[in-house]
């Protein structure tokens, strides 16, 4: 099956159920079926064709998914580009991603009119105004009315969306989701998360993330379920939605879910959450505990990242949930923890952690070393480390690359963000390796206090005394905010290490 029947086969069963909304609109699955048919025959008729790449640049809305599913019944791919970046790194994804045309929102169109480069796309510049739809902005562009696009039958393994990493060690590198990757991983979402034909959910994660596109979207459009759309992380925002669209499960990134705790209050009516979705980087254990106590809803901790079309590991919706765990494998996906010499490590010992299945990535675009590095076998190397315990359950330590060398002793950082997370008061904290004249590394603790709370350094220095070994005790330094991405995630490279 091919994404363009698996959308064909959703709106059959579930018709006038409403799919998509927002502030000002629903769209039920027939309408999207049918508005993603006309965007398919518009890029048609400017020449987009099987093959070919459409960049999306958009913030989120409904016309998002309509663009994304549109470009992909055309035969075509999407390339989402990330609306804060600088004309600089727009030019990058758009000539490395080879696309052919852009779909813009026109209050990006200056910041985009920056480019000088001879960059392919602009020739064919689709600009969604902020009171039109894109289905209007091709029938004006075209000069003729949109009609119903001709099915067309795509391979499994045909690409579908070409994600582009957030560049965090690097420049941005494509990749490369394919038919398969989401018509399995959709339904897979939906089963392992629970998810049901009455739920509702949020999608306000940015859409140029694959959290965004596989579990809000794909999980809900697998089970019946629909979505709400956001189109930027407000806790405000958030908590109005939850009341007053009853939604039922929220997926998020850490961030968000101590964002929410700090900001509910007595007049925020949460009782619809069944359950929050985190994923995207650690949940620190207490935020967890607090958070279900104040929403009484529980957190489900994920594993999964771009290069398994979202979800790797899951703890159980229905059976044990372990705090700190990312759970067991889920269906059809396996996944291993190996040492250097790819040999499995014993259980409770750390190894990398590696995962197959129809899940996974088949490439990185254009980067054939990357992919023969990183891909073995059908076996993903996701750079994460990580141990299991004797039920199975997977247990993040933390990234290859963040791990701290100290005197010759390993660090990982979590397991001191979670010691300071434990302290009254802490917001936010990061732990990352500095250098050291005698040990080499040494590391460095960047903590946010909760507003209207005080923590003396001192204090908190003591606090880390009492629980964690001499060579794991971090200078502390006190931020304001932490830096972070789109999706809310704490950049440490961008945390000074002077």
């Amino acid at each position: 099956m091919d994404l363009i029947e698996f959308l064909k086969t959703r709106a059959d069963a579930y018709g006038k159920k409403v799919l998509l909304l927002d502030r000002k609109r629903t769209v039920t699955y027939r309408e999207f079926d049918s508005v993603t048919d006309n965007i398919a025959y518009g890029l048609e008729k400017l020449g987009i064709g099987p093959g070919d790449h459409v960049a999306v640049m958009h913030p989120n809305d409904i016309e998002v998914l309509c663009s994304y599913y549109g470009i992909i019944k055309a035969g075509a791919v999407v390339i989402p580009v990330n609306t804060i970046y600088t004309p600089r790194e727009i030019e990058f994804i758009l000539s490395n991603s080879d696309a052919k045309a852009l779909i813009v929102h026109e209050n990006l169109v200056s910041t985009v009119r920056k480019i000088h480069g001879d960059v392919p796309a602009f020739g064919n510049m689709i600009v969604r105004t902020s009171h039109g739809t894109v289905e209007e902005s091709l029938v004006y562009l075209l000069g003729t009315a949109l009609k119903e696009c001709p099915a067309k039958k795509m391979e499994a393994d045909d690409p579908a969306i070409i994600f582009y990493t957030s560049g965090t060690t690097g420049k941005p590198k494509g990749v490369v989701l394919t038919h398969r990757n989401f018509c399995f991983g959709g339904p897979n979402i939906a089963q392992n998360y629970g998810l049901r034909e009455g739920d509702r959910t949020l999608a306000v994660l940015p859409m140029v993330h694959v959290f965004s596109v596989a579990s809000p979207f794909f999980g809900s459009l697998s089970s019946g379920g629909s979505i709400v759309v956001l189109n930027k992380f407000k806790t405000d925002y958030v908590l109005e939605a939850i009341q007053a669209h009853g939604v039922t499960w929220f997926p998020g990134v850490p961030t968000m879910f101590t964002y929410l705790l700090n900001d509910l209050g007595d007049n925020h009516d949460v009782s619809s959450l069944r359950m929050g979705l985190s994923g995207g980087a650690s949940l620190p254990v207490e935020v967890l505990k607090k958070w279900e106590e104040r929403f009484e809803a529980s957190i489900i901790e994920v594993y999964g990242l771009t290069e398994s079309t979202g979800l790797v590991t899951a703890n159980p919706v229905y059976g044990i949930r372990k705090p700190g765990s990312i759970g067991i494998t889920v269906s059809g996906v396996q996944a291993r923890l190996v040492d250097s010499d790819d040999r499995d490590v014993a259980g409770g010992e750390i190894g990398h952690l590696i995962f197959k299945g129809p899940n996974a990535t088949k490439e990185y675009y254009k980067l054939p070393e990357e992919t023969n590095t990183k891909i073995r076998d059908g076996w993903i190397y996701t750079g994460d480390h990580a141990y299991r315990d004797e039920e199975g359950y997977f247990y993040i330590a933390g990234r290859e690359k963040e791990l701290i060398i100290s005197g010759g002793y390993n660090i990982y950082p979590r397991e001191i963000e979670e010691v300071l997370h434990r302290y009254p008061g802490v917001n936010e904290a990061a732990v990352i390796g500095v250098s050291d004249p005698v040990k080499g590394e040494i590391p460095k603790a960047f903590v946010s206090v909760i507003k209207g709370m005080v923590i003396e350094e001192k204090d908190l220095e003591e606090y880390c005394k009492s629980n964690l070994a001499p060579y794991k005790r971090p200078r502390i330094v006190f931020m304001e905010e932490l830096p972070k991405n789109t999706t809310g995630k704490i950049m440490k490279k961008e945390l000074p290490t002077d």
